[in-house]
């Protein structure tokens, strides 16, 4: 049977059948075969090219025997960028299983685009198939974990009233000493869109770090404004109207008692001007919205010396997480594959596309 397997990049006209095969191999998953997230997923990334998805079939006949869904992405390596995907979506139909079909889409769109990146944890089976084909596990991405309210955090006790407000009370003088850091000049604006002032801040930040995706103005409005289903929050810290950092907010839906459980900083970034300041207020101003609405807790996922610093200083905990960055590249190993060189966060994780839907 191997040897009728067809891989090829998908071609338009097929989306209807790609989305039947997703809505059986994601029975558990509806939205992974809902056309308006596929839409916005394969077709409506800044990088995608029209009418081309970044989606490689493993056919067998008129069966789809398997999948390889990517989001390409512009890469800064040492101030100079390239073109990359991010592998996101890589399933086989149980059926066909055991067969290399996996290996042989992963090869495919390494011939697409050869710097290849994905994020995955070594209890899935992709990171040895993936290192058979030459992939480097670059670096795990630390999670950063506070508690706000544990009466909303912990379900064993959400639904129990008098449990939850004392849980809640006894934690308050956790909750105590933030401070107003701003300055002279200085405010923090919840803002609707990311304009141009974000690729101005982008390209004079990017710099800091020899290996990152970038993030303009367009990737962040894809990313954040025009996921289905979604909403997500844009702070920004200002110093006389020029734009020194963001950072985007993610509250989960309150669940049956009222509560929410958890809120995420989905992305944070900084201007090299000013940058400890910078991380300071929006973790503050972050922290500040996270208590307004009794959040449970909030979390985030930081590679970045700097703020993975600032972050214990505010009684972050590092926490348990599989997360993991590898790579493949046809150049500059040395950079691309050290663990130092790269800015990281919950954006590059992926993780906000398979948070539940908010809204």
């Amino acid at each position: 049977m191997l040897e009728s397997i067809i891989i090829e990049q998908m071609k338009l006209s097929e989306k209807d059948k790609v989305l039947a095969f997703l809505k059986t191999v994601y029975a558990d998953n509806p939205r992974q075969s809902d056309i308006r997230f596929w839409d916005w997923h394969f077709l409506e990334p800044p990088h995608a090219a029209n009418g081309h998805p970044p989606v490689w079939l493993a056919r067998s006949g008129d069966r789809i025997a398997g999948q390889l869904g990517a989001i390409p992405v512009e890469m800064n390596v040492d101030g100079e960028k390239r073109s990359a995907i991010w592998i996101l979506d890589l399933i086989v139909d149980p059926d066909f299983r055991r067969m290399g079909i996996a290996q042989k889409l992963v090869i495919a769109a390494r011939e697409f685009c050869p710097f290849l990146l994905g994020i995955n944890t070594n209890k899935q089976h992709a990171p040895a198939m993936l290192k058979k084909l030459g992939f480097v596990i670059v670096t795990k991405i630390p999670r950063f974990h506070k508690i706000l309210f544990p009466g909303e955090a912990l379900p064993e006790i959400t639904s129990l009233g008098p449990l939850r407000t004392a849980a809640n009370l006894a934690f308050a003088p956790f909750r105590a000493g933030l401070k107003d850091p701003l300055k002279r000049g200085e405010e923090v604006r919840q803002l609707r869109k990311f304009d141009s002032s974000f690729d101005e801040l982008w390209h004079e930040s990017s710099g800091q770090w020899a290996c990152s995706v970038s993030r303009s103005a367009a990737m962040l409005n894809w990313q954040f404004k025009q996921q289905p289903d979604k909403r997500f929050e844009i702070l920004g810290h200002y110093e006389n109207d020029k734009l020194l950092g963001y950072a985007i907010l993610f509250f989960r839906r309150a669940n049956a008692a009222g509560a929410i459980d958890k809120a995420a900083i989905s992305d944070i970034c900084y201007h090299p001007r000013k940058a400890a300041h910078t991380v300071d207020t929006l973790l503050q101003a972050s922290l500040r919205i996270a208590l307004d609405r009794r959040a449970g807790s909030l979390v985030t996922d930081a590679h970045d010396t700097l703020l993975q610093q600032r972050l214990k200083y505010f009684g972050f905990w590092p926490v348990t997480s599989g997360l993991q960055l590898m790579a493949l590249s046809p150049e500059r190993e040395e950079l691309i594959y050290d663990e130092s060189s790269w800015f990281l966060t919950r954006g590059d994780a992926d993780i906000s596309i398979f948070e539940h839907a908010n809204v």
